[in-house]
């Protein structure tokens, strides 16, 4: 995995999947199964609203550092072309992130790029180190657990 930060709030990485790029984004947009990946870190997934290229998502999360916070939060996700997504934080602390996945595909399935921009409210910027680290853990653990749930099925 190769990791660029250019600034605390600016974090990119690439990863790499056995699955091609079109059957990676149809998992990735199958957010309400999240907590099936992360039990302890996300409580619940909703899609508040769908339509033809973009779903908008409600999300608790929760953060153990020294202590426990649960972040409530409402995302727009949108699929930019066949190989591309971004979600836009539009509501809670992490108002206005945005975080691009742009999937490519190669002889062993696929490369994924990752962006993220981060942007916190006052009272959620001592959590900043955290939650950077953790969308960077988060979305590489995602990548890897859709392809070992495409390679079950």
């Amino acid at each position: 995995m190769k990791i660029i930060v250019s600034d605390m709030s600016k974090l990119e990485f690439e990863t790499s999947s056995n699955l091609k790029s079109n059957v990676l984004l149809e998992y990735i947009i199958d957010f309400e199964y999240y907590p099936n990946y992360f039990p302890l870190q996300l409580k619940d997934v909703k899609i508040i609203k769908k339509e033809k290229n973009e779903i908008i998502t409600e999300e608790k999360i929760v953060f153990s550092t020294l202590v426990k916070n649960t972040i409530e939060q409402r995302s727009l996700h949108k699929q930019i072309s066949v190989n591309q997504l971004t979600t836009e934080i539009i509501e809670g602390p992490a108002k206005g992130s945005l975080v691009t996945i742009l999937c490519n595909d190669t002889d062993s399935g696929s490369e994924i790029k990752i962006s993220l921009d981060l942007k916190l409210s006052m009272k959620a910027l001592f959590l900043k180190p955290f939650i950077g680290k953790f969308y960077q853990k988060y979305l590489t653990a995602l990548i890897f657990k859709i392809s070992k749930r495409a390679e079950s099925l």
